[in-house]
């Protein structure tokens, strides 16, 4: 028998507890959390609902998730809708074409 190989997991495929989503279109963002379910131990719960393109309501979207102790988002865009939606300061991840390969917001 040969000796097993142990291979750590890289950090594109760690698990999150409390993520977000969030489906950026020219006008709104469609977003999706999923966070632990307050009364049911070992279940999840999505909230899914809409938010306008607008500083004011995205400032309040970024509240919100800090709030509810969001570790996570990804974004998907089919354009370059989604630049309103990422501040530089924040620290957050935005994956690249390749799986994996992520760079730092602050760099964009």
């Amino acid at each position: 028998m040969s000796r097993p190989q142990v291979i750590d997991d890289q950090e594109h495929e760690r698990v999150h507890d409390r993520v977000a989503a969030v489906d950026v279109a020219k006008d709104t963002g469609m977003v999706c959390t999923r966070t632990p379910h307050p009364s049911r131990p070992g279940a999840q719960r999505a909230t899914v609902w809409m938010v306008k393109a607008r500083m004011n309501a995205i400032r309040a979207l970024g509240r919100q998730l800090h709030k509810d102790g969001i570790e996570i988002v990804t974004l998907e865009s089919t354009s370059d809708y989604w630049r309103i939606w990422v501040r530089r300061e924040a620290h957050c991840r935005i994956a690249r074409a390749a799986g994996g390969n992520w760079r730092r917001c602050s760099r964009i």
